[in-house]
Order: C-alpha cells, then sequence, then structure tokens
C-alpha cells in the first residue's frame, strides 16, 4: 500500500505544516544542525536518563508495582511502512502505553500535532507486541505534566489518511495545500528555503 519509509515526525510535522515534509522527502532540504537544537537533543537524552533512576511517571500513572519501562524502543512496521524510536514504553501486567518526552511546557490543550506522532507510535507498538493500545501519554517537562492521549478509531483513521496524503505527495512530487502562518514562519529553520515561507 505505502511505498516509503515514515516515521511518527513526518506525521508531527504534517500536522504541524505541510510543507516541511515536503521540503524534507520530495526537494530532501532538511533542518540545519543548530546549538539550539543539539541542546535540544541533549535535554531530550538527559530526560530520559533521569526518569530511569526514579519514579515520576510512575508516580504520576500509580500504576502496578511490577510494571517496566523500556527507553529509546526502536518500532518498525512492514503494515504501515513506519518506523521510530519511542522515548518510554511502559508495560503492565494487563497493557502496553507509550510515553513521549518533550522539553516543554504542557500547553492548556494538546496540539494536534502532538496527538498524531503519540498515535504513530501507538500503532507501531500494537505491531510491534501484537497488542491493542487504548491509551498514551506526553510527558512535558519542563513543568513536570503529564498529558493522557485516548487512542480513539477517529485517531486511528486520521493516521491511516495522512500516511496515503504524505505517500500521494511523495511519490508524485505533489505540493500540498499550505496555508502559511507567520509565527509558525519565523520560528521555522528551514523559512530562507521553503517556497512558501512568508519571511
Amino acid at each position: 500500500m505505502y511505498k516509503v519509509w515514515l516515521t511518527p515526525t513526518d506525521i508531527k510535522q504534517y500536522f504541524y505544516c505541510k510543507a516541511i515534509p515536503y521540503l524534507n522527502h520530495v526537494m530532501d532540504v532538511w533542518e540545519p544542525q543548530t546549538e539550539y537544537k543539539d541542546q535540544g537533543k541533549e535535554n531530550h537524552l538527559n530526560l530520559q536518563k533521569l526518569e530511569k533512576r526514579r519514579k515520576s511517571l510512575l508516580k504520576h500513572l500509580k500504576l502496578p508495582l511490577n510494571s517496566k519501562k523500556l527507553f529509546r524502543v526502536p518500532l518498525k512496521s512492514q503494515r504501515l511502512m513506519i518506523k521510530g524510536i519511542l522515548d518510554c514504553l511502559i508495560i503492565t501486567p494487563n497493557e502496553y502505553i507509550p510515553v513521549e518526552y518533550k522539553v516543554a511546557r504542557k500547553p492548556k490543550k494538546i496540539p494536534a500535532n502532538h496527538k498524531y506522532q503519540i498515535t504513530a507510535y501507538a500503532l507501531l507498538v500494537e505491531d510491534s507486541f501484537n497488542t491493542i493500545v487504548r491509551k498514551a501519554y506526553i510527558y512535558y517537562q519542563v513543568n513536570d505534566k503529564l498529558a493522557k492521549v485516548n487512542i480513539t478509531d477517529s485517531l486511528r483513521r486520521g493516521i491511516i489518511k495522512v500516511l496515503h496524503e504524505l505517500n500521494e505527495m511523495i511519490n508524485y512530487e505533489r505540493e500540498p495545500l499550505i496555508r502559511p502562518f507567520l509565527p509558525k514562519c519565523k520560528a521555522c529553520l528551514l523559512n530562507r528555503v521553503c517556497p512558501w515561507s512568508l519571511i
């Protein structure tokens, strides 16, 4: 069905701004490595190292004592042609719970791109472990808050739809319909090469 290997990050970016996966996969233009980006990656990895030594997630979730946490879990779905590395997978006697870390403050409302990214990881967990994922969490490190995401049929259908759109865009080099938004353009590291940029 699908021809291109994609990642949950591609799905996240598609919901944030469709120009980004187009620039990445069609024009082969990627974000430059910057000191800010390096620092963000380092903070992300440090957060995972800290989590291995503490019980904060278990404290937040009140999980059974024999629950365990796996970190940097590589996942791959041949069926969906997506792959990625999940920040944390909590395994309880009854279920698998994917967790994505964000070095950011928890917003009042979970952004769609964050919600669909964790849903993509949930589908990867399902295919990798032959299970059904009913919920997932996003851990926002800045204010030490968890956001729960129920993995609904609607979210699942949204992932399938986006994977189809991404493959159509990449395979046939179809320009997506872009509605530029100045604040996003200002924050984007691709704004100098993006044909839709308002900068």
